[in-house]
């Protein structure tokens, strides 16, 4: 229970300083931007271009675990703060894991790295 209540405040201290959280995934070549001022999503896509959804909302599940909530209530993306994430490709270690649910991250599976303003992604070896 103590961990929980620990990581928990963690949790809720990186995000109320996180005004940005960053996703990174590969094949094909995506990044998203989540703002938590403006309430929206931003699908960068090479080849693609931008799509922005406006009105999600960030929702804390659990110690960790977080959900970017579309207004029509569809998850969007499921992040938890494990310190092991990957875009995939690189040998950047993110603070973020994200699971994308929608069909612009098709391959991995729609898995990748995020970091935010204060938790940034580490150089190392997966």
């Amino acid at each position: 229970m103590k961990k929980t209540i620990i990581a928990t405040t963690m949790l809720l201290a990186s995000i109320s300083q996180a005004d940005i959280i960053k996703c990174v995934f590969t094949e094909p070549f995506v990044n998203t931007t989540y703002s938590t001022s403006q309430s929206s999503l931003t699908y960068d896509s090479a080849g693609a271009g931008k799509k922005v959804i406006k009105n999600v909302s960030l929702q804390i599940k659990g110690a960790g675990l977080i959900d970017l909530v579309s207004k029509d209530g569809k998850v969007l993306q499921s992040l938890s703060i494990t310190g092991k994430g990957s875009d995939g490709m690189s040998d950047r270690i993110f603070p973020y894991e994200v699971k994308d649910n929608s069909m612009v991250t098709g391959a991995n599976g729609g898995i990748g790295g995020c970091e935010s303003n204060y938790l940034k992604a580490k150089e190392g070896q997966n």
